[in-house]
């Protein structure tokens, strides 16, 4: 078979490929990652490359040369791994134990001692199957088409490298580490553990395993080889083990009003509830503030507009690390949208009459689509709550305290969401950040037995409300779609 060599830049990296090859799939088998929202595609374009000089998309080219590919030069993302640094008591099952949050865009690892609870040190890295696709169904039907491990083996790579940086953080052998726990939401669950994610995209949409798992590190982390996995259970096909994490982290059993938890990462998770009662749902929220559907959109890195304000009628805003704006990460977004409506840019029917916007002499620009999409992922969250409010039989307004998980939720402006209408107006002085919930929920469980159990209590004991199922679910959709500010009663 004849072959061809490929030259990359930057780095004086060089491939030797058959012809023919996919030159996306080239680079990926050379340990080379890119961005590909859209699972290869297409329909994204992020992943530009130069060959000879000139730009093409990576996942739509074959190799069918010798050719020169120039990457474009990724910024370190800015990941969320603080939470809410809840105490408890340290049972002491272990010198060094270790606690894994696996989200779809992020890993991070905790390592603790086991005796004192005391943080000894933390890795994070971007999760590697972004390039495999930036949601979870793209994730799924692509194991679900080539029947290939590639998922599982990629996030095995991350979770040893994360767990090999932390253990030399700190000093110690990795093989001292006796005990980890992990959180993720269902596809990530299955994903990590190679369990078959099909039954996540066929009705009734649930998990193919819901239980707590303690399973051999071996084959699994680069830890003692007899050492013990802890994994989370799952609620549903959508709520999984980072929601009991969560729930886990804030003690959500013992609130005593009404509270609503979400977690709004690639998807979007809620919960709603009191001591007595609470229900979950998910939403099909996340890729819009994660970027993967923003024609400008980003992660939260270097270059990346994270705030948008209005001073004096005039709109200004914020870039992470102060260069220049290359693109817009969640917050950035929401505020921009929710200035635009201030100035009448945007009509509260979500309609552009300039079609689009650019942002000063940037090369950031908000398009009609653009605005398209943040309508559907916040009308998602909207109809959300809602609807549970409405299926527990109280009124919007009565919510007591709004958590938000996660990094986007860290890092947004509550006037903005309340301004769109993601969040009802009614709420915004409720609202209080929560930070990295799923990670501390997971720290919790890998020092404590007690912990990992109460996780199990919480997971048994929450409802799930299936948002698609209920009738009036597409109305209500519809109806939060545009951008007034009406208020719930």
């Amino acid at each position: 078979m004849h072959t061809y060599k490929i030259r990359v830049l930057p780095g004086e990296t060089c491939l030797t490929v058959p012809a023919g090859t996919n030159l996306m799939e080239a680079l990926r088998d050379g340990g080379l990652h890119l961005d590909a929202p859209c699972g290869g595609r297409g329909a994204c374009g992020k992943c530009r490359v130069l060959l000879d000089g000139a730009e093409v998309l990576a996942c739509q080219t074959a190799v069918d040369r010798d050719m020169t590919v120039e990457l474009p030069r990724r910024q370190a993302a800015v990941i969320l791994t603080q939470g809410l640094q809840v105490e408890t008591r340290a049972d002491g099952a272990g010198d060094l134990v270790l606690a894994f949050d696996i989200g779809t865009t992020t890993v991070v690892a905790y390592l603790m001692n086991g005796r004192t609870g005391a943080l000894l040190a933390q890795a994070s890295c971007l999760n590697p199957q972004t390039e495999f696709g930036a949601d979870v169904i793209s994730r799924i039907q692509y194991v679900m088409d080539t029947g290939s491990r590639e998922l599982q083996t990629a996030i095995l790579g991350a979770m040893a490298d994360l767990t090999r940086q932390a253990a030399g953080a700190a000093g110690v052998e990795p093989e001292r580490i006796s005990l980890a726990a992990v959180v993720g939401n269902t596809a990530m669950h299955h994903l990590f553990l190679n369990i078959d994610p099909k039954p996540l995209t066929t009705p009734p949409y649930m998990p193919k395993v819901f239980e707590a798992l303690e399973l051999p590190a071996a084959g699994l982390l680069p830890i003692a080889p007899d050492g013990v996995v802890r994994v989370l259970p799952n609620i549903a096909g959508f709520v999984g083990a980072d929601t009991v994490g969560c729930m886990t982290a804030t003690r959500f059993d013992r609130v005593e009003k009404l509270t609503l938890m979400i977690d709004i990462g690639t998807n979007g998770e809620m919960v709603l509830g009191d001591g007595k009662r609470r229900l979950a749902c998910s939403t099909a929220a996340g890729p819009a503030f994660e970027g993967a559907k923003i024609s400008c959109g980003m992660r939260g890195a270097a270059g990346a507009v994270d705030h948008v304000r209005l001073e004096n009628g005039k709109v200004v805003w914020h870039v992470i690390g102060d260069g220049e704006a290359v693109g817009l990460c969640g917050s950035g977004l929401l505020d921009l949208v929710a200035a635009l409506l201030d100035t009448g840019d945007i009509l509260e029917s979500g309609r552009m009459p300039d079609k689009e916007y650019r942002l000063g002499e940037t090369a950031v620009v908000l398009t009609q689509k653009d605005v398209r999409e943040v309508q559907l992922a916040k009308s998602a969250i909207r109809a959300g709550i809602e609807l549970m409010c409405e299926y527990l039989g109280a009124a919007v307004k009565e919510i007591d305290a709004v958590y938000l998980a996660g990094a986007f939720g860290n890092y947004l402006d509550p006037k903005s969401a309340c301004r769109i209408g993601m969040i009802p107006p009614c709420l915004e002085e409720k609202i209080r950040p929560i930070g990295n919930a799923a990670g501390e929920g997971a720290r919790l469980c890998a020092l404590s037995r007690a912990e990992y159990d109460y996780s199990k209590t919480l997971a048994a004991g929450t409802e799930f409300l299936e948002l698609a199922s209920l009738p009036q679910f597409q109305d209500r959709f519809v109806d939060c779609l545009n951008f007034e500010e009406e208020d719930d009663d």
